[in-house]
Order: C-alpha cells, then sequence, then structure tokens
C-alpha cells in the first residue's frame, strides 16, 4: 500500500515554476481537487521531455503525482484542451492573477468555484475579452472564495439597500457605510451594485471599481510588491492600467 499521497488526471493550472537541479523544474500547481500543490516535475526541462511544451503557465492540463510532504513528484501531465496564447500586455494582466493566487491561497485548500473563476479570466484574457472587467471579477470572486466577499448590497451602518445616487465609504471588514462626496474613498451606490451584480460596462465604473478593489486586496496581498506590476508598466508605459498602477 502506498504510504503517500496519489492524485491522477486531476485538471489543473501551471502558476508557477522554477527550475531545480540540472534538468528539473518545481511547479506550482492551481487544482480542481487540492488547489494549490507544489511539485517537482523531473527531467520536464530537457530537449527530449514529453512535459517541456505542457508545464506552461494558463495552459489547461490534467496532472497526477504522488509523494508525501510539502512537495510531491509530478507521474503523469497531459493537455485538458487546446493551448491558451495570453500575448502582449495582457501577458502582464495573467501573470497578476497568478501572482494573488500565490499570495492569497494556502497549499491545499480547493475550491471549485475558484478553480472555475480561475479558468475564466484566463480564457477572457486569451480571447481578448473586455481586459479590467475580467480582472475585477476575478478579484471579486477570489476574495468571495477566501471568505472575504464584500458586502455590496446594503450600508453596513443602516442596513437600508444601497441606493444608486448616494455615496458611501467603503470600510474593510464592515461594509460601505454613508458618506459625503468629497470624502476619501468614497463611491457611488451605482459602483457598489454594478459590481455585486457583475454588471461593469462604464469606464468610470470600471475605474471606480479598480480602486476599490485594491483597496480589498491591499490587506491580503502584504507590504512585498507585486512584481507583475512592475511588468505592465514595461509592457504598457508608465500610465495607470487594469491593475491600477500609479503612473510614478
Amino acid at each position: 500500500m502506498h504510504s503517500g499521497r496519489m492524485s491522477t488526471l486531476v485538471p489543473a493550472y501551471v502558476l508557477h515554476r522554477r527550475a531545480f537541479r540540472d534538468s528539473s523544474l518545481i511547479l506550482e500547481l492551481y487544482t480542481l481537487s487540492h488547489g494549490r500543490v507544489g511539485a517537482v516535475a523531473r527531467g520536464a526541462r530537457r530537449p527530449g521531455s514529453r512535459w517541456r511544451a505542457l508545464v506552461e503557465p494558463f495552459q489547461p492540463l490534467l496532472s497526477s503525482w504522488q509523494g508525501r510532504g510539502e512537495l510531491m513528484t509530478l507521474t503523469a501531465l497531459e493537455a485538458a484542451g487546446p493551448p491558451q496564447t495570453v500575448a502582449g500586455p495582457r501577458l502582464a494582466s495573467a501573470f497578476y492573477v497568478n501572482e494573488l493566487m500565490l499570495r492569497l491561497l494556502r497549499r491545499e485548500d480547493p475550491s471549485e468555484a475558484l478553480f472555475e473563476a480561475y479558468a475564466q479570466v484566463i480564457s477572457g484574457l486569451s480571447r481578448n475579452d473586455a481586459e479590467e472587467a475580467c480582472l475585477r471579477l476575478f478579484e471579486k470572486r477570489l476574495l468571495e472564495c477566501l471568505g472575504y466577499g464584500l458586502q455590496l448590497e446594503r450600508a453596513a451602518d443602516t442596513g437600508a439597500p444601497l441606493e444608486p445616487n448616494r455615496h458611501y465609504r467603503y470600510v474593510i471588514d464592515y461594509g460601505p457605510v454613508c458618506a459625503d462626496r468629497g470624502e476619501r474613498d468614497v463611491f457611488s451606490g451605482r459602483c457598489l451594485l454594478a459590481l455585486g451584480r457583475e454588471e461593469m460596462q462604464s469606464g468610470i465604473e470600471l475605474g471606480a471599481i479598480r480602486r476599490l478593489m485594491r483597496i480589498a486586496l491591499e490587506p491580503h496581498i502584504g507590504d512585498r510588491p507585486l512584481h507583475s506590476r512592475g511588468l505592465y508598466r514595461q509592457l504598457r508605459g508608465r500610465k495607470t492600467g487594469p491593475q491600477g498602477e500609479s503612473r510614478s
């Protein structure tokens, strides 16, 4: 009887990879049944390796592994669908999504809803769907799946339904409270309701929603800067983009 753990042909994506020894890779996988899993892909860097073309980020895969402890040994890997190409500046957005997953997820904490949300955002970025809307919806769903979902229906201080034409200050871990338009970190009820309903078409709403999601994610990301934001600036110049980078 095998004394460790085994999984067979589990849907997965590669979140990150790094060289290991002469010809292998250490992979951070996000899997449907086990959440985030670390695995060694032995020989994956060899020119003749059957895995060499597969161990790339953003590709839907089926993966098998076995082992004990924190790091599994990959035993099988195959494509689960056609390759997805995320090109140009959108590549930085896709790496941003992966970086969020690595920062916020614990090992072996599966969520079918989050796996589906991840698959949707990567597919949307590869299809040239509206980039910023894809990212904001993913951020919202990520926080929901982790138990940090935003209150986007009622004011936290009064319990009254949000009104589109009123303004609210969003207090993390509490919710929206009634505010004057000139206060700091204030959002229209229309903006909050649009995010709650996942209906984001207005450019003004998207700019406000980007700001709100950055506030909501900040406590979970930590103090270390996100590498993908630097990559985004390199690819698009120094103007503000979907991840909310500053111009400075």
